[in-house]
This record gives structure tokens, C-alpha cells and sequence, in this order.
């Protein structure tokens, strides 16, 4: 396996993507889908419910749309880092509209499920196999077991992005 990095950064098709459905709030809420507190641009606070958390104190008056921008930049810089590490370990190349899908897919699941996805679509050879990512990315529609429309839908968009 390489040990590289990609290098790439989030183009604003990406940025679009996530802005598109996680929409500003500028106070806490666990109504996310997955009932987990977060703020801003789906910037998670902590799992499950807002319950005054110790984390949750630096919220309680709310953000401005430009700490909310700063969380997104923060946020999306550490989807980043995991799509170019994982990716580039593998030895692949994504092109801008593949990057900006898997980035916007990792900010909204995680790295660790970026991580099964990749594996799913690695074969024995360890060489990433790009025609199964967005297959195996559709499959993370769920919350709780129970299949979530504005997941659905954001999966077709990122799939969507991908093979653009």
C-alpha cells in the first residue's frame, strides 16, 4: 500500500452539497435524524439528545453564521484529511467531483464508515475498485435501522456528484 496523501481540498460543488442539507441553526438541536445534538452546519456537539452537557455550555446563547462558518471549515477540513489519507493509501486518484462526494459523504457519516465503505470496494489485490464506491455509499441511509428520506436523497446527490 502507498503511504500518500491526495492532497485535494473540497471544491464548492462539494461545499454546495453539504450546505444544501445541513442548513444553518443558530442554537442547539437534536432533530438531525439521528437525534444527536449539534449546531450550525451539522456540527456535532456530542451524541444523542441536548441534554446540558458540559460541552453544550459554549452554545447555550447560540452562534453567529460566521462561527457556524468556522465550524463547517473546521469540520470539513478533518473529512478531508480522512478521504485524502484513506484514498491515498490505496494508491488511487479521485478526480474533483469524486472527492468533493466521498468528503461530503465522511462529514455526514464519519471517517470509520468512509473506512468500510473503501474496504468493501478494495479487492484482494488492495487496489480501489472507484465503480462500487457509489453503490456501497447508497447503502448509508439509514438511522436506527429505519431508512431516512434526506438521507436517501443526499446519497443520490453525492453518488450523483461522484460519477459526474
Amino acid at each position: 500500500m502507498a503511504n500518500t496523501s491526495l492532497g485535494m481540498t473540497l471544491g464548492s460543488a462539494g461545499l454546495k452539497l453539504i450546505q444544501d442539507f445541513e442548513t444553518f441553526q443558530a442554537h442547539l438541536y437534536d432533530t438531525d435524524g439521528g437525534g444527536h445534538c449539534t449546531i450550525g452546519w451539522g456540527h456535532l456537539v456530542h451524541p444523542g439528545k441536548c441534554d446540558g452537557k458540559e460541552n453544550e455550555k459554549i452554545f447555550q446563547k447560540g452562534i453567529t453564521q460566521n462561527e457556524g462558518d468556522s465550524l463547517l471549515t473546521k469540520d470539513t477540513k478533518t473529512a478531508e484529511d480522512a478521504v485524502n489519507t484513506k484514498v491515498g493509501a490505496l494508491g488511487a486518484t479521485l478526480t474533483q467531483n469524486q472527492f468533493d462526494a466521498l468528503v461530503s459523504f465522511t462529514y455526514n457519516v464519519g471517517m470509520g464508515n468512509l473506512a468500510n465503505v473503501l474496504a468493501a470496494c478494495t479487492g484482494k489485490d488492495g487496489k480501489l475498485d472507484l465503480s462500487k464506491v457509489p453503490d456501497k455509499m447508497k447503502l448509508y441511509d439509514k438511522s436506527s435501522g429505519k431508512i431516512l428520506a434526506g438521507l436517501t436523497r443526499r446519497r443520490s446527490r453525492e453518488t450523483e456528484l461522484f460519477n459526474k
